[in-house]
């Protein structure tokens, strides 16, 4: 597809691209070596990435339950229970119609506190960074500024863009909450998918733009 496309979606690492919108990646997973994962009653997988970086398979008979984030995640673990609502928030609400226990959530260094303010005795561990190239933001500056959308895959990732681009005049998709309240904060005018996909991101650009 043309790097002109009217949508553009921005992420860190690369993967499948939905019909219709054109994929960049600004950065890289770096897994963690060594993680220890302490005991708990339910094991949460926050992304497809926590795979890479252990065996949640090997650590799933420790746990009563295995939950994973959304589609994509439980399609690199296999067997776990997957939310209503792909996000922290979709979790959490989960976790308070299960039994009470001990949260082990397995997740990037740069997560959210979303889970530790709404759910108790929630431990998070870290088994993944997630690094920004700033040289390939500027490279992709111009695709973007092209755009007619551009949709944002994460909090991190709507930080490092609009350093970089000036996002004002355009359609802008969060492709969550924890996403659309970073860009709020930036001020940045936006939408916000109405699933936590890229998949449905991508439909909200282009229904937008019509």
């Amino acid at each position: 597809m043309s790097v002109d496309s009217r949508v553009v979606v921005v992420r860190v690492k690369d993967g499948p691209c939905p019909e219709g919108a054109f994929c960049v990646s600004i950065g890289r997973v770096v897994p963690r070596r060594g993680v220890e994962v302490p005991d708990g009653d339910y094991l949460v997988v926050m992304s497809p990435a926590v795979a890479d970086a252990v065996d949640v398979a090997a650590l799933a008979g420790r746990f009563r339950c295995v939950i994973c984030v959304g589609p994509s995640a439980a399609a690199r673990v296999g067997k776990c229970v997957v939310p209503r609502e792909y996000t922290s928030y979709g979790i959490a609400e989960l976790l308070k119609s299960l039994a009470p226990g001990r949260v082990v959530v397995l997740r990037s260094s740069s997560g959210n506190e979303v889970l530790r303010s709404l759910v108790p005795n929630v431990v998070e561990v870290a088994v993944y960074d997630l690094v920004i190239d700033e040289e390939r933001v500027r490279e992709v500056a111009g695709i973007l500024s092209r755009a007619e959308a551009v949709v944002l895959t994460s909090a991190k990732v709507a930080e490092a863009v609009a350093k970089y681009v000036d996002l004002s005049g355009k359609t802008v998709v969060a492709i969550g909450r924890v996403t659309s309240q970073k860009l709020a904060q930036l001020g940045v005018l936006h939408l916000v998918a109405d699933e936590a996909t890229i998949k449905s991101a991508v439909e909200a650009a282009l229904r937008a733009i019509g």
